[in-house]
């Protein structure tokens, strides 16, 4: 489902997300966007060119004028967490971080239909034959794990992720995190049926690229992708959210001041590369 453009978005995203090498993947990010589209359709030098100066340009914009929201997040979240008010702050943060991800999807997306728009017949096929490619292989590891091991290897994960926020995680707080793993619904056959939906939308929307209808069709599909989302899947990502809220606000509330410092050094580590970040590009 990843166009030639949305590359900005998952990229930028990322960057977010991974501590290790953050200046130096993110001064990269024109290069590895063109380099990551390339897995799914073959640009040419021209579009390579263009879509590399566009990442550029976006990239700037979000060191400009992002990287400092969300240095005031981390801020403001390390205020509450040392006050311990998150439960009656955590939907706010929520939105907040629901708001980066939509302001970051706005500011591409004239870029993004762009760029779609101008693929030729041959690339729009390799685009579409590369996207279902992926699916197929993402639903046959999926098929082919069994769910017991499923269900060890994201306990595991879930246990090596906050042991890494909190450190020295207590046997209590391991017990509120398999409670979560446990609780937590799976619906990788849900969001199978609905991104299958998708990726039809999105290639009937393709061969009309270069009409107003075309690129309305694209804007919405990228814009508002889980609007072909079952009512089921719905209802079962809002329990698993309640679920994921409930859970994760009780082990914060378990926290000892020193794991709250440990989680408020380890946010720091990222609003000091964000700051080197916004100091580079002025």
């Amino acid at each position: 489902m990843k166009s030639p453009k949305r590359i900005i978005i998952i990229t930028l995203t990322l960057l977010t997300l991974q501590g290790c090498g953050l200046q130096f993947w993110y001064n990269r990010i024109a290069w590895l966007s063109t380099w990551y589209a390339d897995d799914y359709v073959t640009l040419s030098s021209t579009q390579e060119e263009r879509i590399e100066a566009l990442v550029e340009k976006h990239a700037y914009w979000h060191r400009t004028t992002q990287l400092p929201r969300y240095n005031q997040f981390i801020g403001d979240l390390s205020s509450d967490l040392r006050k311990r008010n998150l439960e009656q702050t955590y939907d706010s943060y929520s939105d907040r971080l629901s708001d980066f991800y939509q302001t970051i999807l706005n500011q591409v997306l004239d870029d993004a239909v762009e760029e779609l728009s101008l693929l030729n017949d041959k690339q729009v096929d390799e685009l579409i034959k590369n996207i279902n490619s992926s699916a197929k292989e993402q639903a046959e590891e999926y098929q082919n794990t069994d769910k017991e091991d499923r269900a060890e290897q994201e306990l595991e994960e879930a246990i090596d992720y906050y042991d890494e926020w909190f450190d020295d995680l207590t046997e209590e707080q391991e017990t509120i995190i398999k409670s979560m793993v446990k609780n937590t619904q799976p619906t990788f056959g849900l969001r199978s049926q609905y991104l299958s939906k998708w990726r039809e939308a999105f290639h009937l929307a393709l061969q009309e690229r270069r009409t107003e209808s075309g690129q309305k069709a694209l804007y919405s599909l990228l814009r508002k992708p889980r609007q072909l989302s079952s009512l089921e899947l719905k209802q079962l990502r809002e329990r698993n959210q309640e679920v994921f809220k409930t859970h994760l606000i009780e082990l914060f509330n378990t926290l000892s001041d020193e794991q709250i410092e440990h989680f408020i050094e380890f946010l720091n580590d990222y609003r000091e590369d964000f700051k080197d970040l916004i100091q580079d590009a002025n």
